[in-house]
């Protein structure tokens, strides 16, 4: 890229980010600018919004001849998806690395679809299948914290010297527009700090594979009263939760935030059974005047042995797990207990089955499946089609997947957790 050229860009990048204050908006400008804008140097980019502590959203795919048609497998625009980052792929590798740049070429490319972690070896697969002859992953890091990633690439030669100048001044000036927009969005919302909170990172666990979703409602606050979450329990458990606190408001978010602290609480140091964990949460609540109004399902899965894992689980009013097995779709459907908070002290039951090898178990809140236009039980038999009409299960896809062929209402949020028995 010639020396005008790259003032052309970085003048022009200036100008279509000036007036933006949000980092969609900003991310979606930059995408297109450095296709439009280095005459040909690009080919293609991805841009990935990241936000504490584990999400990323997908908010541009653009190619020089318009949108850029991604593979299944590499997830679908404006949906929220954990990055596991702690769980390898190119993201925990830029986010380990001392220069927030990455570049591979084909060779380097073809190497990491060698890789022992299956992440990496996905994202090279498919970004060689883009077409990729050089590529480079943009770190936005504004201080220490990874805003958003812009992923360029060439289909024909490689990226010049002048190019790479270019493209970092790019990188900066877009990161500058992002922190901004960061700074201003903490102090005009409460959201933006509730929600690293509210929607944890989930863990890496031997033999499971974890994908989770969260769907704000199109009205109100970007977080209410639904809520995932899991974590690995000191005797070698991996503890599941899916929960819904009544209402879509700031309050509502607080009461969410409260339960599930002391619910992680009282699961990781107590070791209960799920319906005892239920039970010791309720007695928690009431004693220290919480509020407990909340449909709650907690499961874990127990460290495989003979073959099976066993998943115990106990509901607090809510839906019934999905398991997915063999191209059979069944719901764990089981008399639900009492929500929290109704009536305290009241009996909590629970029950287990066995988990086998490729089985997939979706756990959701109401907002996937309740309309006012269909009975409860009909959308709930379409979750169950939905998802055996899923070219494959790994938990990612399916996430994106269910959100896509359920078309939720709109005006309730979204919770949703997949979790796959690997081994």
């Amino acid at each position: 890229m010639e020396g005008l050229q790259a003032s052309e860009l970085l003048s022009g990048l200036a100008a279509d980010l000036a007036p933006l204050s949000d980092g969609h908006s900003i991310l979606r400008a930059a995408a297109d600018r450095l296709v439009r804008g280095t005459h040909d140097a690009v080919d293609w980019c991805i841009a990935d919004l990241l936000s504490g502590p584990d999400l990323v959203t997908r908010v541009a795919t653009v190619s020089r001849h318009g949108r850029l048609e991604l593979p299944d497998e590499l997830g679908s625009a404006d949906a929220r998806r954990s990055s596991a980052r702690s769980a390898g792929g190119l993201l925990a590798a830029l986010a380990a690395a001392p220069t927030p740049v990455l570049r591979f070429d084909t060779d380097q490319l073809r190497a990491l679809t060698l890789s022992e972690d299956p992440r990496t070896r996905n994202q090279a697969r498919l970004t060689l299948s883009l077409g990729a002859t050089d590529l480079l992953i943009l770190g936005l890091r504004a201080r220490t914290t990874l805003l958003g990633v812009l992923i360029v690439a060439r289909t024909d030669g490689r990226f010049s010297e002048a190019d790479l100048v270019a493209l970092d001044g790019a990188t900066a000036i877009t990161t500058m527009a992002m922190d901004n927009a960061r700074l201003l969005g903490n102090q005009r919302s409460l959201s933006a700090a509730m929600q690293t909170s509210l929607l944890p990172p989930l863990p890496s666990y031997p033999g499971v594979t974890l994908a989770a979703r969260y769907h704000p409602a199109m009205t109100g606050l970007d977080v209410g009263g639904d809520w995932y979450d899991a974590f690995a329990l000191p005797a070698g458990g991996l503890a599941l939760v899916i929960g819904d606190v009544t209402g879509h408001d700031a309050h509502a978010a607080a009461q969410m935030s409260e339960l599930r602290n002391l619910l992680r609480a009282i699961a990781y140091h107590q070791g209960f059974s799920p319906a005892s964990t239920l039970s010791a949460l309720e007695e928690t609540t009431t004693r220290l005047r919480v509020e407990a109004g909340a449909t709650c399902l907690l499961a874990t899965i127990d460290p495989s042995a003979a073959g099976a894992r066993r998943l115990r689980w106990s509901s607090a009013g809510h839906l019934p797990p999905l398991l997915l097995r063999d191209g059979d779709a069944r719901f764990l459907d089981t008399a639900a207990d009492l929500m929290l908070g109704v009536w305290p002290g009241s009996n909590r039951t629970e029950h287990s089955t066995d988990l086998l090898a490729g089985d997939v178990l979706v756990l959701y809140s109401d907002g996937l499946v309740e309309n006012r236009r269909s009975h409860l039980d009909e959308r709930l038999a379409l979750l169950g089609r939905t998802a055996l009409a899923a070219p494959h299960t790994l938990p990612d896809y399916l996430a994106d997947w269910l959100l896509r062929g359920m078309a939720a209402s709109g005006t309730d949020d979204v919770a949703l957790l997949v979790a796959r028995i690997d081994a």
